[in-house]
């Protein structure tokens, strides 16, 4: 059986990249501690000063994990945080992954 893939796609405002790097630390420390299901979910920065991007990208060991981690109140957290401070652009994309080719480490 595969697990599940995301990439989540943010764009912050160029003068709140700092603070979303910080609510990022916040929210991957949770899902470290409480979300077992949880294979991999990491950070990263890119784009430019001008346009900076942020992509999460996400693995599940299964559906189970997925729900536990959409229900979980760290993500209602970072969702209310997110309405209350408008640190983006625009709205955050997330994209289902299927894998098709290639390979990687098994665990």
């Amino acid at each position: 059986m595969f697990s599940l893939h995301f990439l989540a796609i943010l764009s912050p405002k160029p003068d709140r990249v700092a603070r979303v790097e910080e609510i990022a630390e916040s929210v991957s420390n949770y899902v470290k501690e409480n979300e077992p299901g949880v294979l991999q979910y990491q950070w990263f920065r890119t784009g430019t000063e001008e346009k900076p991007k942020i992509v999460v990208w996400e693995q599940y060991a299964d559906q189970a994990a997925v729900d536990i981690h959409k229900s979980s109140p760290k993500l209602a957290w970072l969702i209310e945080t997110e309405e209350k401070e408008s640190n983006m652009q625009e709205s955050i994309e997330v994209l289902p992954l299927e894998p098709f080719a290639g390979w990687a480490p098994q665990s």
